[in-house]
């Protein structure tokens, strides 16, 4: 089917165009998708972006026309864009609940009655969070999702794309490489 002959479908039968395009340009979606999130973000943040980009294509058909350019490069720009968009929500969203790394992060309001408590409290919480950073990734982010944030083995596992055996290793040694940290540093 040529670019013209589909833009005829589209007014005619907008069901069956939509079927064409999903069919011959679903994996071409899925690839550039893949390409521009596939390394930070789980399959369900990859779905919902596909997903969303057949909306924005659907949604923008009419615009379209094969005079100015292919359904193909029409298809792929749309998809690039989306995948390009999500990537940055997605990174502002995974920063947001990333932030503890922030020395300001660490903050315990001085109460006026144990001021030196407090600041000891303070301190202990800079600390803990520098010897967490300095485990390096993937184990800094394993004991951060599951101290920091409660969050099971399981559901690390799936946000970080390893299985669940080696997280639970990591989380172990990372605790033991922990507990040398700090107490090297006492």
């Amino acid at each position: 089917m040529t670019d013209n002959e589909w833009s005829a479908i589209l007014d005619s039968s907008p069901k069956e165009a939509y079927e064409y395009l999903f069919k011959n340009f679903g994996n071409l979606v899925y690839a550039i998708v893949i390409n521009k999130l596939g390394s930070s973000c789980s399959r369900e943040d990859i779905d919902d972006c596909v997903s969303d980009v057949f909306v924005e294509i659907f949604t923008n058909a009419k615009k379209f026309a094969a005079e100015t350019g292919s359904l193909k490069s029409f298809v792929s720009t749309i998809s690039k864009r989306r995948a390009i968009d999500a990537f940055r929500q997605l990174s502002r969203k995974y920063n947001a609940s990333d932030s503890l790394d922030k020395e300001e992060d660490a903050y315990v309001p001085v109460s006026e009655e144990n001021i030196e408590a407090d600041n000891d409290k303070k301190m202990e919480k800079s600390e803990l969070w520098k010897a967490v950073q300095s485990l390096g990734e993937p184990d800094s982010k394993i004991i951060m999702y599951q101290y920091f944030y409660g969050m099971t083995v399981v559901k690390i596992a799936e946000k970080l794309d390893m299985k669940r055996d080696a997280v639970q290793k990591r989380s172990t040694r990372a605790r033991e490489k922990l507990r040398k940290i700090l107490s090297e540093n006492r």
